[in-house]
């Protein structure tokens, strides 16, 4: 058991190591990475194993009774958490590649410090293509600005990727000052009616799809409606499968997030 838990830990910082061998960004971006949460279990799982080697026993033996009670009872609330949120994540609602949206909003995903877009995001405009091949009237918002600690915007190189795959430049339109979901959403709507000559109301109706990682497109179709999208579905992208176990651990942590922010502050609100 106890070398299981040191190798275990090992994998994990392993993981940790080619999320951000795969994904490189600036030094700073790499130290802030969320997916360093990896590192941070791989230790305590060293740390652990070492500890029950040396001492013939877990720290479980010498927790006070009520520290074991309390320890218990904080897993069982944030395993219930995750497991609910898990369930609503994994369930979005999808547009087939034949229903008809007047607006699509390609969600950015990540860039990394020499401008390129992750397999995990190229997946995104890939499926975006598809969908406006398909829907030749179709109007697309590419959105993503430069992130923190990063030298690029999204963006242009959205538009870039769409291009080489046979879209019209005229269809496309580029976003690139959001840092977030909201944002995204936000600013595009506001693109939309600039462009179409119509009222932030009127873009809200207006059949609208949302592009971007199956994992993440329930809390994009969370927030759209929150913010007034009245008719809106999503076209979800797949990701490599290295990404897979991060991409839902945080996924988790952000609707979890967005929950605690709708509960304590209302917000987001109703565009205007």
């Amino acid at each position: 058991m106890n070398i299981i838990l040191i190798i275990l830990g090992i994998i994990s910082i392993a993981y940790d190591a080619i999320l951000i061998l795969i994904n490189p960004g600036t030094f700073l971006d790499i130290v802030v990475s969320f997916t360093h949460i990896w590192l941070a279990l791989g230790a305590y799982l060293i740390f652990l194993g070492i500890y029950r080697i040396k001492t013939g026993h877990s720290f479980w033996r010498i927790w006070k009774r009520w520290i074991k009670i309390t320890f218990v009872s904080l897993v069982s609330v944030c395993g219930t958490i995750a497991i609910i949120n898990l369930v609503l994540i994994l369930n979005p609602a999808v547009v087939g590649i034949e229903d008809k949206a007047d607006n699509v909003i390609l969600l950015g995903g990540g860039i990394d410090k020499d401008g390129r877009l992750p397999e995990s995001v190229i997946t995104r405009v890939e499926k975006t293509a598809e969908y406006l091949n398909k829907n030749q009237e179709a109007i697309c918002v590419v959105t993503g600005g430069t992130l923190k600690w990063l030298p690029y915007p999204e963006a242009p190189e959205l538009k870039n990727q769409l291009v080489k795959r046979g879209i019209a430049p005229e269809r496309i339109l580029v976003e690139d000052q959001a840092k977030d979901t909201i944002q995204n959403l936000q600013f595009s709507c506001k693109m939309l009616a600039e462009f179409r000559g119509q009222s932030i109301g009127e873009v809200l109706q207006t059949p609208t799809a949302i592009v971007t990682s199956r994992f993440h497109l329930r809390r994009a179709e969370r927030l759209a409606r929150r913010m007034g999208y009245k008719n809106i579905k999503g076209i979800p992208a797949g990701c490599p499968a290295i990404y897979v176990p991060h991409n839902y651990v945080r996924e988790i942590c952000a609707y979890v997030k967005l929950n605690l922010r709708i509960l304590l502050t209302g917000k987001p609100s109703r565009l205007q």
